[in-house]
């Protein structure tokens, strides 16, 4: 069984709480991960405008208690008290992850003005944020980014095609069972695309069934499929706090049923581009995000 965790670093508390915690954890029994960060200020508080767009979003705080596990200083980020730099405020900390071993990949730049604005920003604006993040990621940890995974799994065609010039390894912009090449607008990409293959914790937890630690073990053992490449997107703000014992049984589960765990690049440098499907996009709404 082939298992690739994708940690993706959304806040400030999650770079400077929950990712040294995973990270000390997975080095110390030998598992592998990538590590996308968002490479700039941390706008949380801004996401309560969801609430107004998105009639789901207040029953998902509800459900996954944010406010117990992001805290106040997060959820009001960038509104009512001011924005807090995420990567740049704790370069050590990145630093320190490929020192061990793991990848680091860029998640955007202002995850939140992504994540909610992507599809009213302009050509423009959408490359100034590409540009912001991986420059950021040059300056702190002085070689250039070769992945990218988008804030939210929210892209587009503009996105995807500025993101392609870029000539990075790979991209992790969506959700899907395989590795992909993707077709915009009759033009096929050459960036890789690996999907993230299974929801998220926080899409689940606290759904019918799955309102304890040991149900969403039980729920996630069963979701990992020994013919395909597994690819599961957790959260520093989630797994790497509040779910973090849960998240490490589920790693131990995996390994007692022999995973083989892998960095996304890993992944990305055995593919080859023209041998992967070609894909267009379709623009879903998941259960729970």
């Amino acid at each position: 069984m082939e298992v690739a965790f994708k940690v993706d670093v959304d806040t400030h508390q999650g770079l400077q709480q929950g990712v040294p915690r995973l990270a000390e954890m997975l080095a110390g029994i030998g598992v592998n991960a990538t590590f996308f960060v968002a490479m700039g200020p941390d706008n949380s508080g801004r996401a309560i405008w969801r609430a107004f767009k998105n009639p789901g979003f207040i029953a998902k705080m509800w459900r996954t208690r944010a406010a117990s596990m992001y805290g106040w200083r997060t959820i009001l980020s960038g509104t009512i008290l001011p924005a807090r730099p995420i990567a740049s405020a704790y370069p050590e900390i990145l630093r320190n992850l490929i020192a061990m071993g793991f990848e680091l990949g860029v998640h955007g730049y202002d995850h939140v003005r992504w994540q909610d604005h992507v599809d009213d920003l302009g050509e423009r604006e959408i490359g100034a944020e590409v540009d912001g993040g991986l420059e950021v990621y040059r300056t702190l940890v002085g070689s250039p980014a070769c992945s990218f995974a988008a804030p939210g799994w929210r892209t587009n065609g503009t996105a995807l095609k500025i993101l392609d010039a870029k000539n990075l390894s790979y991209r992790s912009d969506t959700r899907g069972t395989a590795p992909y090449r993707c077709s915009v607008d009759g033009t096929i990409l050459n960036t890789p695309e690996i999907p993230t293959t299974l929801p998220t914790m926080d899409e689940v937890m606290g759904t019918e069934g799955l309102k304890s630690p040991a149900a969403l073990v039980r729920f996630y053992l069963e979701q990992f499929s020994p013919n395909r490449l597994n690819v599961h997107t957790i959260h520093a703000e989630t797994e790497g706090m509040g779910q973090f014992e849960s998240f490490a049984a589920l790693v131990r589960g995996l390994r007692e049923r022999g995973a083989r765990f892998f960095r996304l690049i890993d992944i990305a440098h055995r593919l080859t581009s023209a041998d992967l499907p070609v894909c267009e996009l379709r623009r879903i709404t998941l259960p729970g995000r």
